[in-house]
């Protein structure tokens, strides 16, 4: 048996070959279990399940954007969304232009995350989920982190035409 089909979590277990597996994503304080659906490998003597790290990330991405388009608007769900675009508070906080202690506030359930805040990380999430950064790069361009520029042209594309 290969090192790749041992489970990493006891020493005799085998994988399983890979099979589409339910895998929780912890949220402690807004009321709703989440689950996603991924593939990988469960082990044979133990119940283990691994998953590869890359796969790991997206489904907290999915499951970050799912929370989000239901509307569930908690500090828990806000700290989900962050964790899973692997920012830091403080850097969320300038992005938002908010304070990190607002952030604090927001994800420990002292205060509901604002609207506006809410729905601009939101969009983050679904736009790295699609491999884009466009709300990302607007908000660190409103925050000061990108020079302006002296000129900017802008080409219309065709099919916009009458």
């Amino acid at each position: 048996m290969r090192d790749g089909d041992r489970c990493d979590a006891c020493p005799d277990g085998a994988l399983d070959p890979p099979t589409e597996e339910r895998v929780p994503v912890a949220l402690t304080r807004c009321g709703v279990v989440a689950w996603a659906r991924v593939p990988g490998r469960r082990c044979t003597r133990c119940g283990h399940v691994l998953v590869a790290p890359g796969v790991l990330a997206r489904a907290h991405l999915s499951v970050a954007c799912a929370l989000a388009d239901h509307g569930i608007q908690t500090g828990d769900v806000f700290r989900q969304m962050r964790k899973a675009l692997g920012l830091r508070a403080a850097d969320v906080a300038t992005l938002l232009g908010v304070t990190p202690e607002t952030i604090s506030h927001w994800e420990t359930g002292r205060a509901t995350p604002a609207r506006g805040a809410f729905a601009a990380l939101a969009a983050m999430v679904h736009e790295a989920i699609e491999g884009r950064t466009s709300t990302r790069d607007r908000l660190a361009a409103l925050a000061g982190a990108q020079p302006r520029p002296q000129a900017i042209e802008v080409r219309v594309p065709d099919r916009w035409q009458a």
